[in-house]
């Protein structure tokens, strides 16, 4: 699978559209992308493989009240987009706004899968961090 990597900036037009970056739709094998809400505040939008992957895995958990809660709580806010023949998706209103999407979007790479932030919430979540990247990665043990 290719990865999605960087971060760009598009603009929501009036109708709530958005063209996903060239890069990004040039990795693309599916016409469906599922869109849900994300932690910290972003948008996550999942290659239709990816979320097959995380599904399945959803399916095998145990039956408790906590993961209940959190299969009804990510299925509620699920939604299927396909890219049109502009290259956009359609971000529902009601995702827009738990991510604080009114006009600029920025989309992140994070390899097999995109967020999708509002730029300003990004930058105060980065800013706003507890962690440290060094920290994590001797933590991780990843040779960096």
């Amino acid at each position: 699978m290719a990865a999605f990597i960087g971060t760009h900036i598009h603009t929501l037009d009036d109708k709530g559209r958005v063209s996903v970056p060239a890069q990004f739709r040039r990795q693309l094998t599916a016409e469906d992308l599922y869109l849900t809400v994300g932690m910290e505040g972003c948008l996550v939008l999942y290659p239709s493989q990816r979320w097959q992957e995380l599904e399945e895995k959803l399916l095998s958990l145990p039956r408790t009240r906590e993961t209940r809660y959190f299969i009804r709580n990510l299925a509620q806010n699920l939604k299927a987009v396909s890219v049109d023949s502009q290259g956009r998706i359609s971000i529902p209103a009601e995702l827009a706004e738990k991510a604080g999407i009114t006009g600029e979007i920025m989309f992140l790479g994070k390899f097999d899968t995109m967020e999708l932030w509002q730029p300003e919430r990004y930058d105060a979540y980065i800013a706003d961090s507890e962690f440290s990247c060094e920290e994590i990665a001797e933590d991780l043990d990843l040779p960096l």
